[in-house]
Protein backbone atom coordinates (compact mmCIF):
# COMPACT_ATOMS: atom_id res chain seq x y z
CA UNK A 1 0.00 0.00 0.00
CA UNK A 2 1.45 3.45 -1.08
CA UNK A 3 1.78 6.35 1.60
CA UNK A 4 -0.87 8.75 1.62
CA UNK A 5 0.24 12.09 1.21
CA UNK A 6 -2.47 13.05 3.67
CA UNK A 7 -0.76 11.54 6.39
CA UNK A 8 2.44 13.49 6.29
CA UNK A 9 0.32 17.41 7.06
CA UNK A 10 1.42 19.47 9.71
CA UNK A 11 -0.61 21.16 12.38
CA UNK A 12 -1.38 24.79 11.69
CA UNK A 13 -0.87 25.80 14.60
CA UNK A 14 2.21 24.44 17.69
CA UNK A 15 3.25 25.40 21.34
CA UNK A 16 6.84 26.04 20.73
CA UNK A 17 9.07 26.49 23.76
CA UNK A 18 10.62 29.86 24.38
CA UNK A 19 14.16 29.82 24.61
CA UNK A 20 16.56 31.73 26.80
CA UNK A 21 19.46 33.06 25.35
CA UNK A 22 21.87 30.59 25.66
CA UNK A 23 18.98 28.23 23.48
CA UNK A 24 18.08 26.71 26.75
CA UNK A 25 13.80 26.25 26.83
CA UNK A 26 12.34 28.67 29.48
CA UNK A 27 10.53 27.26 32.52
CA UNK A 28 8.04 29.03 35.00
CA UNK A 29 10.33 29.83 38.07
CA UNK A 30 7.44 28.34 40.58
CA UNK A 31 6.20 25.42 38.58
CA UNK A 32 8.95 24.33 36.19
CA UNK A 33 6.60 23.78 33.54
CA UNK A 34 7.89 25.45 30.15
CA UNK A 35 6.98 28.28 28.97
CA UNK A 36 5.75 28.35 25.20
CA UNK A 37 4.37 30.41 22.39
CA UNK A 38 1.16 29.25 20.87
CA UNK A 39 2.48 29.98 16.84
CA UNK A 40 0.67 29.51 13.47
CA UNK A 41 2.78 27.57 11.18
CA UNK A 42 4.37 28.00 7.65
CA UNK A 43 1.36 26.06 6.02
CA UNK A 44 -1.46 28.38 7.41
CA UNK A 45 -2.69 30.97 5.30
CA UNK A 46 -1.66 33.92 8.59
CA UNK A 47 1.97 32.80 8.21
CA UNK A 48 1.89 32.70 4.50
CA UNK A 49 -0.12 36.22 4.83
CA UNK A 50 2.44 37.35 7.61
CA UNK A 51 5.54 36.18 5.09
CA UNK A 52 4.33 37.77 2.28
CA UNK A 53 3.77 41.37 3.77
CA UNK A 54 6.97 41.18 5.38
CA UNK A 55 8.86 40.15 1.79
CA UNK A 56 6.85 42.83 -0.45
CA UNK A 57 7.63 45.83 2.02
CA UNK A 58 11.57 44.87 1.62
CA UNK A 59 10.70 44.85 -2.20
CA UNK A 60 9.25 48.52 -2.19
CA UNK A 61 12.08 49.72 0.04
CA UNK A 62 14.66 48.63 -1.91
CA UNK A 63 12.53 50.22 -5.16
CA UNK A 64 12.38 53.03 -3.27
CA UNK A 65 15.83 53.29 -2.98
CA UNK A 66 16.64 53.03 -6.22
CA UNK A 67 17.41 49.13 -6.29
CA UNK A 68 19.79 49.55 -3.28
CA UNK A 69 19.02 46.05 -1.38
CA UNK A 70 20.76 47.54 2.10
CA UNK A 71 17.52 49.61 1.78
CA UNK A 72 15.67 46.46 3.07
CA UNK A 73 17.84 45.88 5.47
CA UNK A 74 17.10 48.85 7.70
CA UNK A 75 14.25 47.79 8.44
CA UNK A 76 14.38 43.97 9.04
CA UNK A 77 14.20 44.24 12.76
CA UNK A 78 10.81 45.94 12.56
CA UNK A 79 9.95 43.73 10.01
CA UNK A 80 10.53 40.67 12.20
CA UNK A 81 8.57 42.19 14.82
CA UNK A 82 5.73 42.23 12.69
CA UNK A 83 5.89 39.27 11.55
CA UNK A 84 6.48 37.40 14.63
CA UNK A 85 3.26 39.41 16.02
CA UNK A 86 0.91 38.41 13.67
CA UNK A 87 1.71 34.44 13.76
CA UNK A 88 2.07 34.67 17.28
CA UNK A 89 -1.11 33.75 18.87
CA UNK A 90 -0.21 33.93 22.86
CA UNK A 91 2.63 33.48 24.87
CA UNK A 92 2.12 30.87 27.77
CA UNK A 93 3.90 31.82 31.38
CA UNK A 94 5.53 34.78 30.05
CA UNK A 95 4.23 38.11 30.78
CA UNK A 96 5.40 41.50 29.41
CA UNK A 97 5.26 44.40 31.53
CA UNK A 98 4.18 48.12 30.40
CA UNK A 99 6.28 51.08 31.28
CA UNK A 100 4.97 51.07 34.74
CA UNK A 101 6.62 47.79 35.24
CA UNK A 102 2.80 46.34 35.37
CA UNK A 103 1.61 42.84 33.95
CA UNK A 104 0.31 43.12 30.42
CA UNK A 105 -3.18 41.80 30.58
CA UNK A 106 -3.76 42.03 26.41
CA UNK A 107 -2.44 38.64 24.55
CA UNK A 108 -1.61 40.24 21.91
CA UNK A 109 -0.44 43.50 23.33
CA UNK A 110 1.86 40.82 25.63
CA UNK A 111 3.24 39.68 22.16
CA UNK A 112 3.91 43.06 21.05
CA UNK A 113 6.04 44.33 24.11
CA UNK A 114 7.90 40.91 24.39
CA UNK A 115 9.10 40.89 20.81
CA UNK A 116 9.55 44.80 20.75
CA UNK A 117 12.11 44.65 23.63
CA UNK A 118 15.63 44.75 22.27
CA UNK A 119 16.81 43.32 25.39
CA UNK A 120 14.87 40.44 24.69
CA UNK A 121 16.03 40.30 21.32
CA UNK A 122 16.86 36.81 21.33
CA UNK A 123 13.76 35.76 22.15
CA UNK A 124 12.77 36.87 18.18
CA UNK A 125 15.65 35.69 17.11
CA UNK A 126 14.51 32.05 18.25
CA UNK A 127 10.97 32.41 17.51
CA UNK A 128 11.72 33.55 14.36
CA UNK A 129 14.20 30.65 13.44
CA UNK A 130 11.51 28.12 14.97
CA UNK A 131 8.21 29.47 13.56
CA UNK A 132 9.44 28.82 10.02
CA UNK A 133 11.04 25.57 10.25
CA UNK A 134 8.18 23.12 9.59
CA UNK A 135 9.63 19.98 11.66
CA UNK A 136 8.57 21.63 14.62
CA UNK A 137 4.28 21.63 13.15
CA UNK A 138 5.34 18.31 12.52
CA UNK A 139 5.93 17.47 15.95
CA UNK A 140 2.54 19.12 17.18
CA UNK A 141 0.57 17.39 14.17
CA UNK A 142 2.16 13.65 15.69
CA UNK A 143 1.25 14.60 19.58
CA UNK A 144 -2.34 16.15 18.23
CA UNK A 145 -2.95 12.86 16.08
CA UNK A 146 -1.35 10.23 18.87
CA UNK A 147 -3.69 11.90 21.72
CA UNK A 148 -6.60 11.72 19.64
CA UNK A 149 -7.56 14.97 19.12
CA UNK A 150 -7.39 16.90 15.56
CA UNK A 151 -8.26 20.63 17.28
CA UNK A 152 -5.49 23.04 17.10
CA UNK A 153 -4.49 23.92 20.69
CA UNK A 154 -6.01 27.45 21.43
Amino acid sequence: MALKAASLRVADVSDLPVKNADGSPLRDPETGAPITATVFGPGTKIWQAANATKQRKAVKRSREANGKFEAALDFKEEDTIEFLCAITKRFNGLDGEDEQGNKIQDERENVRAVYSDPLLGFIRDHMQDDASSWENFMKASQSLSSSGSVSSPG
